[in-house]
């Protein structure tokens, strides 16, 4: 998958449910469109997720978080409310780390289970037994260049 798919994706997002608190809710079309592609694209998907949320993984960033960057976990969850909310979004917190969202409210960590979810969905599987590692960390701290 490359990164222009994973965004077209994302797109599935709700985002209106997403800012209103139903973060699980929010991804429900997501997880049901990325099942639908196979095996291949859902760990495509999830080595585009790690990349993006480790771009994001830096002091940087965790100064400018409020309070979500205070917390290993909260910091994490942040950096996904950031690529939920799309491409624009994420790029513009990229390249200016105040654009990072401020409030505990602003989280959406249910994306870290999206590819598990539609793996299991597509392959009948359990979700825990998703096996699929990425390249890199999107634990907080894991960008020892960035911190």
């Amino acid at each position: 998958m490359d990164i222009d798919d994973f965004w077209r994706l994302i797109r599935n997002i709700d985002v209106k449910a997403l800012d209103d608190g139903d973060e699980e809710g929010a991804l429900e079309e997501l997880t049901t469109e990325l099942a639908a592609l196979g095996e291949e694209q859902i760990q495509g998907f999830e080595e585009c997720l790690a990349q993006l949320l480790h771009g994001l993984d830096g002091r940087v960033y965790a100064e400018n978080a409020g309070e979500s960057g205070e917390s290993g976990d909260g910091f994490l969850y942040c950096r996904c409310y950031v690529v939920a909310k799309g491409r624009k979004f994420y790029e513009a917190a990229l390249v200016n780390p105040a654009k990072m969202p401020k409030s505990l409210d602003h989280w959406c960590e249910p994306l870290l289970f999206v590819s598990q979810n539609a793996w299991a969905e597509s392959t009948g599987n359990d979700p825990a037994d998703w096996g699929y590692h990425a390249s890199v960390s999107y634990e907080t701290g894991s960008n020892k260049a960035a911190w």
